[in-house]
């Protein structure tokens, strides 16, 4: 207990002491005194009061007086935005041509012992701006991407090369060993090759370089094409358990089963660094099409699993192919899909862009058309290879596709999207006699004689039902038992009779619905 006070009352006192230095050396900055400055200083003051304010996140002051709760002038406050802002950007100000900063104070000023570097004292900037990169949010970094271009560029021509011999020739005495590569820091002799240390923290620093690069692009792609971010959240569990399930034929499988089989359960546990491939257990799916009728739910679908797993979402719809005109369609595919490539941990829907998937079988199809194809397999193709997102393709229309869009390689799946099955119905009619002022009894039997009504006309209308015609018939059935009337099979016939006269799945689509039915590829 003691030990927890002090350590949460030294936190205070670090946030207080690292704020006051950072305004002292913003001051000294602005004022042009140079010999007090100190941009080394001023970043690790910077990263000093965000490191202690992020650990006394959560706590609401102390308790000075017993009883009396949080004292005034005890709570830490979360840092300050400007202050933060304007330190990066000094920081950054101060970096020299090189793509370095000055060597400012030194760490410790004895060398007394025999073998030290004097230039060990002072801190090596590419370990200032990793933990830099580390600490704060990619687009606080956006401003600065030239100095850290500068950096880089700094530190792909400084590679250091040393021979480590592991063989003596006995007969020649020549010496022979395998190439040790690295880098020393900027402040030591150059006579000096490769350390460890410095290596390591170059290493560091390029890999989070690379990964704030790749977020700011993530960023930039889902705002260009108007997609919603949801990793920020993390996963969220409603959507997805709001989200009714329908058949996969007489597979016995559900839709909602096999993408928690594939897509859901394979990333739950991966430890994805960004800059990298995803790394998913076995069986993991990153494609699939859905297809079936209009009014199916394709994309609440495609978003729910995007909530439910926390990544990102976006639609590409035709409008993004046609965003150039007619005549420059083929080279906007590839502007698409290379712009998508920058996606990472997303959920990418591709809905109704059967014109530019086209079978080039059909007779009368145009050159044209052929091309747009062609163009598409090879983009498809490159998104899946890439395995960074998971993406799907919604249509009403599978049989217009070229076969080799459906063809196993590029979407891993194929899954029919029919209407609710028959527990989603009767999800669905629970759901509207919550709210009922009613017994339990009577929801109790009331939900019987629903379930047993379904079960004995499933297969003649009522399974075709979409998803909104079938809330309208729970929410009738709902009525009638909110009316104090039995609800039996006279009055549910009534309201199925009185339904089915203008329900969308009828005639030629019910026909291309059965026969779309067991088209699932799992």
């Amino acid at each position: 207990e003691g030990a927890g006070k002090e350590l949460t009352l030294g936190l205070e006192r670090s946030v207080e002491y690292s704020r006051d230095e950072l305004c002292r050396q913003l001051a000294y900055r602005a004022s042009g005194d140079r010999t007090s400055f100190d941009s080394t200083r001023l970043a690790y003051s910077l990263l000093t009061y965000l490191t202690a304010s992020e650990a006394l996140t959560g706590t609401a002051g102390r308790e000075l007086v017993k009883g009396e709760g949080a004292a005034s002038g005890t709570i830490v406050t979360k840092p300050n935005l400007n202050l933060v802002t304007s330190a990066l950007a000094a920081y950054f100000e101060e970096q020299g041509p090189d793509g370095m900063w000055p060597a400012g104070q030194p760490i410790y000023k004895s060398f007394r012992r025999s073998g030290k570097n004097v230039g060990n004292a002072f801190v090596f900037a590419t370990d200032t701006v990793g933990s830099l990169l580390e600490s704060l949010p990619s687009e606080a970094f956006r401003p600065h991407l030239v100095a850290l271009e500068k950096t880089l560029q700094w530190i792909e021509g400084h590679m250091l090369s040393d021979v480590i011999p592991d063989y003596c020739d006995e007969i020649t005495g020549q010496c022979y060993g395998k190439p040790l590569r690295g880098w020393a820091s900027s402040h030591l002799t150059s006579d000096n090759g490769p350390n460890a240390w410095s290596t390591a923290q170059t290493l560091t620093c390029v890999s989070r370089m690379r990964k704030v690069v790749r977020e700011l692009q993530h960023n930039d792609v889902l705002n260009e094409f108007d997609g919603r971010s949801l990793s920020a959240e993390g996963p969220k569990m409603a959507a997805w358990d709001r989200l009714l399930d329908t058949d996969l034929g007489s597979s016995g499988r559900t839709l909602k089963s096999v993408l928690d089989e594939r897509m859901i359960t394979p990333f739950d546990y991966t430890q994805i660094s960004s800059g990298r491939k995803c790394s998913p257990s076995i069986g993991a799916a990153y494609s699939s099409i859905l297809f079936g009728p209009p009014g199916t739910a394709k994309t609440t679908i495609c978003e729910s699993l995007a909530e439910r797993m926390g990544w990102d979402f976006v639609v590409i719809d035709t409008s993004s192919f046609l965003a150039d005109g007619l005549t420059n369609v083929a080279g906007r595919i590839k502007y698409v899909f290379d712009r998508l490539q920058a996606l990472e941990n997303c959920i990418i829907l591709f809905d109704e862009i059967e014109e530019f998937c086209l079978d080039r079988e059909t007779p009368g199809l145009g050159m044209e058309s052929r091309m747009l194809t062609t163009a598409m397999l090879t983009a498809i193709n490159d998104l899946r290879r890439g395995k960074r997102s998971i993406f799907f393709l919604a249509t009403n229309r599978l049989r217009a596709f070229d076969s080799a869009i459906t063809r196993p390689g590029r979407f891993d799946m194929q899954l029919f999207v029919g209407t609710p099955n028959l527990e989603a119905r009767c999800i669905l009619f629970r759901e509207r006699l919550a709210s009922l002022p009613i017994s339990d009894k009577v929801k109790e039997n009331a939900e019987e004689t629903f379930r047993s009504y379904l079960e004995t006309v499933w297969s003649d209308d009522i399974m075709f039902f979409n998803y909104l015609e079938s809330v309208q018939f729970a929410s009738a059935c709902a009525d009638l038992v909110a009316a104090g009337t039995d609800l039996d099979e006279k009055g549910m016939s009534s309201i199925l009779n009185s339904q089915t006269k203008v329900m969308t799945v009828r005639g030629q689509v019910r026909n291309e619905y059965v026969a779309s039915m067991e088209l699932s590829r799992l």
